[in-house]
């Protein structure tokens, strides 16, 4: 008789990155909320949500997600989350071309601060629902190329593309943990909780 597949508890740190004002805390607003504020104050230090969501029959994730402020002043502070981040979603404005610009400092901020050599990115084009824009896709499609990153568009406004984001890098993520779990290169900053384990727990904590 065939055994049954193993339930597995993924949990692991997202952040978001990018300059000021590109829409990273609308971006989170709309993922966990499905909420969009005009504008929303920037971001000052940092702050973070919790999800929770089944990815199959099989398995579920939890993930700690950081909105980080962009502002110059502040990039020391930023700097201190990247710790045991698994995956970075790095938002630019489509119509603000400073912030495409800036995208190198923040890759070089993401290279010199973290320690996983196979971090999930998604660059992510946000404001498309803006009726002129300066940085066109194909620009910005051959920028992630070149840097190896995931690439998507979004509009917060219109609440456009925004579960593909995260469920891009969501995905990466696991498949990147699956990938070592086979190799028996275990990233172990990545709890994965079987499912004996996670009842094993819960006996122990209920006395």
């Amino acid at each position: 008789m065939a055994s049954r597949p193993t339930k597995v508890f993924y949990q692991f740190k997202l952040i978001l990155l990018g300059d000021s004002g590109v829409g990273k805390s609308s971006l989170l607003s709309r993922y966990m909320d499905e909420e969009f504020v005009p504008n929303q104050p920037c971001t000052v230090n940092a702050d973070y949500k919790i999800k929770a969501m089944l990815i199959d029959e099989f398995s579920s994730v939890q993930m700690t997600i950081w909105d980080t402020c962009g502002q110059e002043r502040y990039r020391a502070i930023t700097r201190g989350y990247f710790k045991d981040a698994h995956g970075i979603i790095l938002v630019y404005d489509v119509a603000d071309k400073r912030s495409f610009s800036d995208l190198d400092i923040w890759l070089e901020e993401i290279k010199k601060n973290t320690v996983k050599e196979d971090i999930s990115i998604v660059l992510v084009g946000n404001k498309i629902d803006l009726k002129y824009r300066n940085i066109n896709a194909e620009e910005a499609e051959n920028f992630a190329k070149e840097n190896n990153l995931m690439y998507c568009e979004t509009s917060c406004k219109e609440g456009r593309n925004i579960d593909v984001t995260f469920d891009m890098i969501i995905k990466d993520i696991i498949k990147k943990q699956n990938s070592k779990n086979i190799i028996g290169n275990k990233d172990e900053s990545v709890k994965v909780v079987k499912e004996k384990e996670i009842k094993r727990e819960k006996e122990v904590s209920c006395c």
